[in-house]
Order: structure tokens, then C-alpha cells, then sequence
């Protein structure tokens, strides 16, 4: 039986895991300045290429699945070298993705408080987009996956599932039941050309980086109050802070997220993270 573990945490392979499938097709270029946003009923960019997972790292097959949509090429092991180079219990953070992303000259989108409508309009629009979720509601693993289709006539979603195997379906009423637990976390990664697209199907979404941010740094708030965070190790231990950090980044709010990564260090969390976070806050005053 799979141990249940809070968000961000991976699964162990299957013995019997999926082949991967070929190489995904191009992607579709960004409209120009005045991009229109396709909703449509169904919809497929897959199928992606089915990397399957060793122990813990479905988030570093789901961004190297990604990757593979845009051409770039990159196994798990050397994602997981950059975005799990804390060697975390829980897995994958995704607060060094969009300094990640940068790096292959990519842009990325890590958010809370997605929505059904979201991720339909990201995959109409040519986005390939990863959500933290339960494996399944009868195995409460918490997991990464990327999401490739959608289709409204089945109610159903078809993931590349790093662990579950390639055209792995979830029908769309076990997978609000299965995201809600991780507060809604997806990830979008992108090309700089698309990002006037992205923001018009953000905004046709009705998602808002102030509100969503800011109801993350209170969801976060929430979970640090429980009697799990006297746990050290556990997951809202080792994350809690260095999200809340990531979120005011996000924000803008520089100086808070700096005094915040202090309050972490003192914490004992692992100075990897601390940096990612730091990181992150450079970036983003660059931009």
C-alpha cells in the first residue's frame, strides 16, 4: 500500500510502467498581439511522450514530458538533478521552475486555485498543463501529471501519467475531488511568444495572481496552525514557509519574502529551497 503524503510528493514507478510513446508534435505558436482564445468542447495536444517515474519523481517525468512537447529533450534524472537537488522526501517543489524554465529559454507559470475551465482553456489553447493531485481517491498518493486532452461528450481528462501509464482518463468529477487536497497547484510552461496568449486564457479563466497569491499565502497560513507542522519533516514543515516566500515573490512583496526565507532558515529547512526561493525573488526584480 502507498503511503499518503502531503502535496508535491511523488510515487514509485510501476514494474509493469508504459512505453513511451513517440515524440510529441509541435506545438502551436503564440497569436499575434491581440491573441484569440479557443473554447472548445474537446481537445487534444497529445500525445505527449509517457516518461515513467522512478521513486518520487513524477514532477521531474511531468516537466520532462512537457519539455519533449516543445522540443526540448531532457531525461528525468537530469530534471530531478536541478529540481530535486534538495533531495526532499516529498518531491518536487516547483518553486525553481521558472528559473528552470528560463534557463532552456522557456517560461513558466507555477499557480494555485486552478479550475476546471482552466485547464480546458490551457489545452485548447495549445498548453500542455501539470497538476499536483491524489493518484486517485482510492489511492490518496499526492502526485504530479501532466494533462494533454479533455473531452466534454466522456467528462473525461487524459493525462501522460508518469506513473499511472500513457492515455490514463479521470473522469471530471473525480479530478476536482482529487486536485482539491493540493489547493488547486498546477504548473504551465511556455515559450515567450505565447505569453500574450497565456494571460488572455488567464484571464478568460477569471484567474488573477493577486487574489490567487494571496488566498495561497492564507491557505498555507492555515496549514502551519495545524498540529502537523510541530511534526518536523513532515510536509507542511519543510514547505510551508518556503511557499508562502515563493507566493510573496510572486507578489512583488520582495522584502516579506525575504524576511520569511529567514524565518525558514531558523526553521532548519533545507538551504537548497531557501535558495530557490532567493533565486526566484532575483529573478523576478531583473525582469
Amino acid at each position: 500500500m502507498h503511503a499518503i503524503q502531503p502535496a508535491n510528493a511523488g510515487t514509485a514507478s510501476r514494474a509493469s510502467g508504459s512505453k513511451a510513446t513517440k515524440s510529441a508534435p509541435k506545438s502551436p505558436q503564440a497569436s499575434p498581439a491581440s491573441p484569440r482564445v479557443n473554447v472548445l468542447s474537446a481537445a487534444s495536444l497529445g500525445p505527449l511522450e509517457t516518461i515513467v517515474q522512478t521513486l518520487n519523481n513524477c514532477g521531474p517525468s511531468s516537466v520532462a514530458a512537457v519539455l519533449a512537447y516543445y522540443q526540448i529533450y531532457r531525461t528525468e534524472a537530469q530534471v530531478a538533478a536541478v529540481l530535486r537537488a534538495d533531495n526532499s522526501y516529498w518531491g518536487m517543489s516547483p518553486v525553481d521552475l521558472p528559473a528552470y524554465a528560463q534557463s532552456m529559454g522557456m517560461r513558466a507559470l507555477v499557480g494555485y486555485g486552478g479550475s476546471e475551465r482552466l485547464v480546458k482553456l490551457l489545452i485548447s489553447n495549445g498548453f500542455p498543463v501539470i497538476v499536483s493531485q491524489y493518484v486517485s481517491s482510492g489511492d490518496p498518493v499526492r502526485h504530479y501529471r501532466p494533462i494533454e486532452a479533455y473531452n466534454d461528450r466522456t467528462q473525461t481528462f487524459v493525462s501522460a501519467d508518469p506513473y499511472l501509464g500513457a492515455g490514463h482518463t479521470i473522469s471530471y468529477s473525480e479530478f476536482s475531488a482529487i486536485w482539491a487536497e493540493s489547493d488547486y497547484r498546477f504548473q504551465v510552461i511556455y515559450r515567450p511568444s505565447q505569453a500574450k496568449l497565456l494571460a488572455a486564457v488567464l484571464r478568460a479563466a477569471g484567474w488573477g495572481a493577486k487574489s490567487t497569491y494571496g488566498a495561497a499565502i492564507r491557505w498555507e497560513e492555515a496549514q502551519i496552525d495545524t498540529a502537523d507542522f510541530g511534526n518536523v519533516g513532515s510536509w507542511i514543515w519543510y514547505n510551508g514557509r518556503i511557499d508562502i516566500a515563493f507566493d510573496e515573490a510572486e507578489l512583488g512583496q520582495y522584502a516579506k519574502a525575504r524576511a520569511t526565507l529567514v524565518t525558514t532558515s531558523r526553521q532548519g529547512v533545507s538551504s537548497v529551497a531557501i535558495q530557490w526561493v532567493s533565486n526566484e525573488i532575483r529573478r523576478l526584480q531583473q525582469a
